[in-house]
C-alpha cells in the first residue's frame, strides 16, 4: 500500500497575485502566520507479535499527511478507545517526518482482544505532544481517529524441498511425492480446498525449462492434512523434475539448468492457497534446490591401469563377467590411439587382463554367440569381434575370444573370403547358428551399404583351436549409413532386420562418399527378411513410410521391448540429433525434434509389406547423441551419457518404463564426485548386469576408465 505522505501546498489565488507587494506585507503583519488547518492522521498500525500480548518491545506506527517536528519524547498525547489511564508509552520521531513511533511499555492488555471483527480507534492530541509544523509553529487540537490495524502477518518461508521416490524406481513418476518444508506451520485455504487441492501454476514454479509437476489432464495436487511445517504434493501425470542440481540463479529458466523450486505467493502479492496460522501467505525469497535421497550409482573397482577409453565394446559373458575389448586410449590433444588389448571384469574382483587381441580396433562390434563351442577346457559361447578402425584403416578381418577361468585368449578368424571393411557398424547374432549379420558402417572414405552374413565354425586341431568363417553378401541398403539405429527381430524362421536414421545417402549404392555433398541426416527406414538358410534377404516395402516418422536423426538407439508376439514386434527409438532441432520444453511430446522418444510397433501386412506405427513415448531431459542403452530387470530401458546437440559430453540419464509408456529422468546424473567437484564421464558403454546395469566410461581427469553400477530399484 502506498501512503500519501503530505498534501501539496495550495496554489496562490488570482487575487493574491494582483495585490501589490507592500499591501500583502501589511496584511501579513496585521493578521499573523496562524495555522488554518491541522494535519490528518492517515493510519495507525501495530508492529510486533500478538501471540505474547502487547507491551514492551511492541510499537504503534502513526502516519500523518504533513511533515512535523517532534522536539522531545513525550509520554502523553496518545488517545486510544477504551484506554484505562494506566498505559505507559513514549513517542519518537523517524527519518520520515510524517511518521511517529509509539514505543509501548505496559498497560495495553485491553488491546489483546483486537481482531478483524473488533476495531479500535486511535487519535492524537497535538498540543500535548508539542508538535510543530514545518515552519516551526506549534500545533494544537486533536487529529484522528484512525482504525488501529493489526500487524502484517509474516509469510511462511520455504526452507527446503525434497523429492521422495515412493516406488524406489530411481525416476520421477506419478507415484512420487514432493515435500515442501516451511519455517512455520501452514494450512490449506478454503479456496484451495474448493478446487480439490489442485496446485495453481502461479504458486509453485520450477527453474528448469521443461520440468513440470504434472500435466493439464492430471495435474499435481496437495495431500490433505492438518496445519504443518511440511506440505506434501502428489505428482501428476508425466512429471519431470531435475534432482540435486546445484542451482545457479544466472541459469534459471534455461534448459539444462540445475533444478530448483520457488514459491511466488506472499502477503504483499497474495496467492493465499497456503496460509499461516496468523493469516499470512507463503513465500520463497531465494530459489530452493530440489533434493532427493535417491542414490542409484555405485562405484565398481576396475583393474589398475585401465586407460580412459572411447570406442570400446562391452559384452556380457556367462557367469556374470564382462568383456572390455579394444577402443581408443584418450590422450590430451589427440583423438586417441587404437588399442589391441582387452580385459575381463569380475564383480568379485578376479579381473583378467590386459589380454592381447589379434589387432588394434576401435568402433568395432563384439557379438556374443551362445551355444556349445565343442572345445575342452573353455567355457561355452563365443565372442566374435568384427571390423573396427586400427588407427590407419578400416579392418575387414575378425577374431574370436575363447574364455576360461584361467586362460582366456583371442584367436584369429581364418577365411578365404573376408567380409567387407567397416567400422561404426551394427552386428546382430542369429541364435544357435553361430551366425552374425553385419550391416552399414564406414569404410575409410565411404559408407558401407552391404548386408553380410558371417558364419563361424570352431575346430579343435592338433595345433589348437581354429576359427573359420564364411562370409556371404546377402543384400544391399538403399541408403548406406552410419550413426544409425538397427535391430533384428527373431520373430520367425526369417528374422526381420530394421534400420532407421543415421548419416548417409542414396547416391553410389552400395557405397556412398562420406562427405557433405553426398550425405545428409536420414530418417528413411529400411526393412529386410533374413533368409539365413539360403543366405539371402528380401527387402520389404513399408506402408506410408513418410507419415508420422520420428524425423531425421543420427546417433540414435533402437532397443527391443519384450518378446515378439502375434501383435508384431515392438522397440524403443530414442535419442539422436540433427542440425537444427526446434525444442519446445513445455510439451511432453514434440515430433519435430529429437528429444521425443517413440514406441515402434511393427506388423506384417501381406505381399512383402510391413506397417510401422510410431507412438510418442515421452521426452529426454536434453537432446542426447550416441548414448549408451541397456535393458534392466522388469523390462525397463536405461539410456545414459553420450553427447548433447552441441557435441559436448553429457551426464544425463533416463529410463523408459514400459508400464507408464514414457521416458523418465534418472534422479541423479551419470557422474561421480572428485577432488575438483562433479566429474563428467565420457563415451560410456553399458551392459545389463547384477540386477541393473554396468557402465564403463572414461574419466578425463585421471585418464583412466571408471565403472558405475546402476542398481535398479535402489
Amino acid at each position: 500500500m502506498i501512503w500519501q505522505l503530505w498534501k501539496p501546498p495550495s496554489s496562490p489565488s488570482p487575487i493574491g497575485l494582483l495585490l501589490p507587494p507592500l499591501l500583502l506585507l501589511l496584511l501579513l503583519g496585521v493578521i499573523g502566520c496562524q495555522p488554518t488547518s491541522h494535519p490528518a492522521l492517515i493510519s495507525a498500525r501495530i508492529d510486533g507479535l500478538l501471540e505474547d500480548g502487547l507491551g514492551e518491545g511492541d510499537q504503534i506506527i502513526l502516519v500523518l499527511d504533513a511533515a512535523l517536528e517532534l522536539t522531545a519524547s513525550p509520554r502523553v498525547g496518545l488517545m486510544i478507545e477504551g484506554a484505562t489511564g494506566s498505559e505507559q508509552y513514549s513517542f519518537h520521531s523517524t527519518e520520515d517526518h510524517n511518521v511517529l513511533i509509539v514505543e509501548l511499555e505496559s498497560g495495553f492488555d485491553h488491546l489483546d482482544l483486537i481482531n478483524s471483527d473488533r476495531s479500535v480507534l486511535v487519535s492524537l492530541d497535538l498540543g500535548l505532544l508539542g508538535l510543530k509544523d514545518d515552519l516551526g509553529q506549534p500545533l494544537e487540537g486533536v487529529v484522528g481517529p484512525a482504525i488501529l490495524q493489526l500487524p502484517v502477518a509474516e509469510p511462511a518461508i520455504l526452507e527446503d524441498a525434497r523429492w521422495i521416490d515412493s516406488d524406489r524406481s530411481s525416476t520421477v513418476n506419478r507415484e512420487d511425492l514432493l515435500v515442501l518444508r516451511w519455517n512455520q506451520p501452514v494450512h490449506f485455504s478454503q479456496t484451495l480446498r474448493d478446487r480439490k487441492l489442485q496446485i495453481s501454476p502461479s504458486l509453485i514454479r520450477l527453474s528448469v525449462k521443461g520440468d513440470q509437476l504434472g500435466s493439464s489432464r492430471i495435474p499435481a495436487r496437495f495431500l490433505d492434512g492438518p496445519s504443518s511445517r511440511e506440505t506434501s504434493i502428489l505428482l501428476g501425470e508425466l512429471p519431470f523434475l531435475t534432482i540435486d542440481g546445484m542451482h545457479e540463479h544466472s541459469r534459471s529458466r534455461f534448459e539444462g539448468s540445475p533444478s530448483a523450486i520457488a514459491v511466488t505467493g506472499t502477503t504483499i502479492l497474495p496467492s493465499l492457497d497456503l496460509v499461516t496460522d496468523q493469516g499470512g501467505g507463503v513465500a520463497s525469497p531465494v530459489v530452493v534446490d530440489l533434493e532427493g535421497e535417491c542414490a542409484p550409482w555405485q562405484d565398481l573397482e576396475l583393474p589398475p591401469g585401465l586407460p580412459a577409453l572411447a570406442g570400446h565394446s562391452l559384452t556380457r559373458l556367462p557367469g556374470g563377467k564382462v568383456l572390455i575389448a579394444g577402443g581408443r586410449a584418450l590422450m590430451a590433444g589427440s583423438s586417441g590411439r587404437a588399442l589391441a588389448s582387452a580385459w575381463i571384469i569380475d564383480p568379485l574382483g578376479n579381473h583378467q587382463g590386459p589380454i592381447s587381441m589379434q589387432a588394434a580396433r576401435a568402433d568395432h562390434c563384439a557379438t556374443l554367440l551362445p551355444g556349445v563351442d565343442g572345445l575342452l577346457e573353455t567355457n561355452d559361447d563365443l565372442v566374435l569381434i568384427t571390423g573396427g578402425w586400427d588407427g590407419s584403416r578400416a579392418r575387414d578381418d575378425a577374431e574370436v575370444l575363447l574364455f576360461s577361468a584361467e586362460n582366456s585368449h583371442f584367436i584369429p578368424v581364418e577365411t578365404s573370403a573376408p567380409s567387407s571393411a567397416r567400422f561404426d557398424h551394427s552386428a546382430h547374432p542369429i541364435a544357435q547358428l553361430n551366425t552374425v549379420i553385419l550391416v552399414a558402417g564406414r569404410l575409410d572414405g565411404t559408407l558401407n551399404g552391404l548386408i553380410e552374413q558371417v558364419e563361424i565354425e570352431i575346430l579343435d586341431s592338433d595345433t589348437g583351436p581354429k576359427a573359420i568363417s564364411t562370409t556371404y553378401q546377402i543384400g544391399e541398403l538403399r541408403y548406406p549409413r552410419h550413426q544409425h539405429g538397427s535391430i533384428l527381430f527373431e520373430d520367425s524362421e526369417q528374422p526381420l532386420l530394421l534400420l532407421y536414421g543415421g548419416y548417409g545417402g542414396s547416391l553410389g549404392t552400395p557405397h556412398v562418399q562420406f562427405d557433405t555433398e553426398h550425405c545428409r541426416v536420414l530418417d528413411n527406414p529400411e526393412a529386410f527378411r533374413i533368409r539365413a538358410d539360403s543366405r539371402t534377404t528380401r527387402a520389404l516395402l513399408i506402408d506410408e513410410p513418410e507419415l508420422n516418422l520420428p524425423g531425421p536423426r543420427r546417433g540414435l538407439r533402437l532397443h527391443s521391448i519384450g518378446d515378439s508376439s502375434s501383435q508384431g514386434n515392438r522397440a524403443l527409438l530414442i535419442a539422436g540429433t540433427r542440425r537444427e532441432p526446434n525444442p519446445d520444453a513445455l510439451t511432453p511430446f514434440q515430433p519435430t525434434e529429437c528429444r521425443t522418444s517413440y514406441l515402434l510397433e511393427q506388423q506384417d501386412t501381406k505381399f512383402g509389406r510391413i506397417r510401422l506405427r510410431w507412438i510418442p513415448a515421452g521426452r529426454l531431459p536434453v537432446e542426447l547423441y550416441q548414448p549408451s542403452i541397456v535393458g534392466l530387470p522388469g523390462g525397463r530401458i536405461l539410456i545414459a551419457g553420450g553427447y548433447d546437440r552441441g557435441g559436448l559430453p553429457t551426464s544425463e540419464a533416463a529410463i523408459y518404463d514400459p508400464f507408464s509408456g514414457v521416458v523418465e529422468r534418472v534422479c541423479k546424473p551419470l557422474s561421480r564426485e572428485s577432488a575438483q567437484g562433479e566429474e563428467l564421464l565420457l563415451a560410456p558403454q553399458s551392459v545389463a548386469l547384477w540386477g541393473g546395469a554396468l557402465i564403463i566410461a572414461a574419466s578425463p581427469e585421471s585418464r583412466t576408465s571408471r565403472a558405475l553400477l546402476f542398481k535398479s530399484g535402489n
